[in-house]
């Protein structure tokens, strides 16, 4: 039997003490029963590279970041480093560094994971409650979309840092997450606010410019709270988009032809709360994480027409913020995680 490991980073409650684990029946579309897997309360988002999982922690009124070992017998993290008054709401990393964006902090931390156990080496401020909400790389280029400040903060990494310019929104945009195609040269941007997605076209910070720009949902939707869209994925072939918007609880396909983005269907989210969701590498199912109702719920998908097709399967996932899967490299494997 061919599957995925998957990790869902939560918000901390009773029910969501920190990191679960889940499998994933490449064949069927099964999933396995969520399993506590590690200690880190309120690890809202996951970023797993090498072997390694970061994650968000909040210890004794003390926030920061940790670093896991997702093939270690125990639960404890590696190491930790905790800076900051509040959880970060994301994380990313690469071959030295782990980078937090800090929501009600208005910061973007760098962490030196060279030592495995990370240590603060860097703090870029941005503005208090700026709403930062990803970090987003392309070549030198940092990207760090600010909700609340309504522009998306472009960074040179190979200048320390230095600020290299910004994409400006209409007031009551807010951008929140966004995807670059494999060439950097589309930029696909949704917003949480105006619930709309943005195409750019993208040479460097000095040239930026806007493409495409489309509603995400029905003119005139309505919903209380108000639809918030939230996680943005492309497809491995890059044939097509799909953004999930909570409180309308729905998930959006687009099919992309160049700059051109156009609706292609709306389906539910299999819950209530959308806040992320995953493609698997083969393109055969979308996993969406619903917070509040409805946990974990997979979905086959239909690679040559990018569509979302029936519900294979869902299980309890309390508090569910974050996903990220592993290949499990063990052929033939059985059982549950």
């Amino acid at each position: 039997m061919q599957k995925l490991i998957g990790y869902i980073g939560t918000y901390e409650s009773p029910a969501s003490p920190g990191i679960d684990c889940f499998s994933l029946d490449l064949e069927t579309g099964r999933l396995s029963a969520a399993q506590h897997r590690f200690a880190v309360p309120d690890s809202k988002y996951l970023s797993l590279f090498d072997g390694f999982l970061a994650a968000p922690v909040r210890r004794d009124g003390r926030a920061g970041i940790c670093l896991l070992v997702i093939d270690s017998p125990g639960d404890s993290p590696l190491g930790e480093c905790l800076p900051e008054q509040s959880p970060a709401c994301f994380v990313t990393q690469d071959e030295r560094y782990v980078y937090t964006a800090n929501y009600h902090e208005g910061n973007v931390l760098v962490y030196d994971k060279s030592g495995k156990t990370p240590r603060l080496a860097r703090t870029i401020s941005i503005a208090p409650g700026a709403g930062c909400h990803q970090i987003l790389f392309t070549g030198d280029y940092m990207l760090v979309p600010c909700l609340l400040l309504d522009r998306v903060n472009i960074y040179d990494r190979s200048q320390n840092f230095a600020e290299a310019g910004a994409i400006p929104f209409e007031p009551g945009t807010g951008p929140r997450h966004g995807v670059f195609d494999r060439a950097g040269r589309r930029l696909f941007l949704v917003s949480e606010l105006s619930n709309e997605l943005f195409v750019y076209e993208w040479t460097d910070p000095t040239s930026v410019r806007l493409r495409g720009r489309t509603p995400i949902l029905p003119q005139n939707f309505t919903s209380d709270p108000a639809p918030a869209s939230a996680a943005i994925r492309l497809s491995a072939d890059e044939r097509f988009l799909y953004v999930s918007t909570r409180f309308a609880d729905v998930i959006t396909v687009f099919a992309l032809d160049g700059f051109q983005a156009a609706p292609i269907q709306q389906v539910g989210s299999g819950g209530v709360h959308p806040r992320d969701f995953v493609l698997t590498p083969d393109g055969n199912y979308l996993l969406a994480a619903n917070r509040t109702q409805g946990g974990l719920a997979c979905f086959r998908l239909d690679p040559e027409s990018g569509k979302i097709g029936a519900l294979c399967s869902s299980v309890p996932a309390p508090e569910a913020v974050s996903i990220v899967l592993s290949q499990d490299k063990r052929s033939n494997a059985t059982g549950a995680v």
